[in-house]
């Protein structure tokens, strides 16, 4: 999928592009197929910089392609764009990369070129623990798309497959000797991450069912200025589901039965979580409780810096008579839209900006063309606007 992303958006962009194919057999350390075992074609970083160097000059991209090798331990990825690449079989940290690197500095290069199938047979320098596989008991066609996903130390990389239309999903095989969670994504209300050990046998049977849900409903203040975008999330030991803010401050979520710690992340330099409260009662340290009933009336309190940005300036350009008509809109990184009237004069002012960046527009002037306005700190900034003469 993420090839044929990038192919499309390479010939969109008007670029020549011929694809290119891979193809192999993996064997495991004792020389027989390695069955079910992750494969995938990683970009090499465009630049000079080489694995040994720091991360600001060799930094690896997502995958561009995987694949699961067959019974044979043969597989095949193919619709790459041309290029060079790392082709690594398992997971990280005990992954193999062609020829027989442990390390990427040790691992060779595979250039792809246009029309060309490229065939890169190697072995595994780390033994095989075993198959992860499972189902999710909920009808996917109303459920909608879902990714499987297994995390856990000491993964380095997140391992995700698409879960099929009955329902199930397999990983392959996986290091041996760890715990790992098994979650679906997008993260979806009343199904828990499934917690599994894995070691050299097959773990299958696993289990994903959805939990009845309630409503979960509030609304979001700030001790100071707008709304700044955030990440709002309600967390368990085993899940994790985001709920959507909307402009006015206000959120719905629906929650299985339990108790739900409140997770705001994202939030710019300065803000945090300040409290929450159910139904007027402080319950930021035990969160929501969430039983056989709806919970509404939750109310959830940011801190924010003491002093924010203000930002005014002055209208130029209109006849003073529709200074009464006229109000300067800016919208950014809040949730909220901030809107200042025009004074009588001319001038307008917004007192507490987040910072970050704005496009500033007025309402009642239709062929005004939008400001952009950087708030890079705390400062007082003048942003005078002139409108242009019809």
């Amino acid at each position: 999928m993420i090839a044929a992303t990038l192919a499309l958006s390479l010939l969109i962009q008007g670029a020549d592009f011929v694809p290119s194919a891979v193809v192999g057999n993996l064997q495991t350390v004792d020389g027989v197929p390695a069955v079910a075992t992750r494969v995938v074609a990683i970009a090499h970083p465009k630049g000079t910089g080489r694995p040994g160097d720091a991360l600001n000059y060799f930094v690896l991209d997502a995958p561009v392609d995987k694949t699961l090798t067959d019974n044979e331990g043969n597989f095949r990825m193919q619709d790459l764009p041309p290029g060079r690449y790392f082709i690594l079989a398992g997971a990280l940290p005990d992954g193999t990369y062609y020829p027989a690197a442990q390390d990427i500095k040790d691992a060779e290069v595979v250039t792809l070129e246009p029309s060309l199938e490229t065939r890169v047979d190697f072995k595994l320098v780390h033994r095989l623990g075993g198959k992860v596989s499972g189902k999710i008991n909920a009808n996917m066609a109303t459920l909608g798309p879902r990714t499987a996903t297994i995390t856990g130390p000491p993964l380095e990389d997140l391992l995700e497959v698409p879960v099929k239309a009955d329902g199930s999903f397999e990983f392959g095989h996986l290091p041996p000797g760890n715990r790992y969670l098994v979650s679906l994504y997008p993260p979806t209300s009343g199904i828990a991450s499934y917690p599994v050990t894995v070691g050299r046998s097959d773990v299958s049977g696993i289990q994903l069912t959805p939990l009845p849900t309630k409503r979960v409903s509030g609304r979001i203040t700030v001790r100071n200025g707008s709304i700044p975008h955030g990440i709002l999330g309600f967390v368990t030991p085993t899940t994790w589901v985001p709920g959507k803010i909307s402009d006015d401050g206000t959120f719905a979520v629906e929650l299985h039965s339990t108790q739900h710690q409140i997770d705001f992340s994202g939030l710019p330099v300065g803000y945090s979580l300040a409290s929450v409260r159910v139904g007027g009662q402080d319950t930021t340290a035990a969160g929501i409780s969430v039983a056989n009933t709806d919970v509404s009336d939750v109310v959830i309190t940011l801190n924010a810096p003491k002093k924010l940005a203000v930002v005014k300036g002055k209208i130029t350009g209109l006849p003073s008579s529709r200074y009464s008509t006229t109000a300067v809109v800016m919208t950014g990184p809040t949730f909220n839209t901030g809107q200042a009237d025009v004074q009588p004069d001319g001038t307008y002012q917004f007192d507490a900006v987040v910072p970050g960046l704005y496009r500033l527009t007025l309402n009642g002037v239709p062929n005004f063309k939008p400001m952009t306005v950087v708030v890079e700190g705390f400062d007082t900034y003048q942003v005078d606007v002139a409108v242009p003469a019809n």
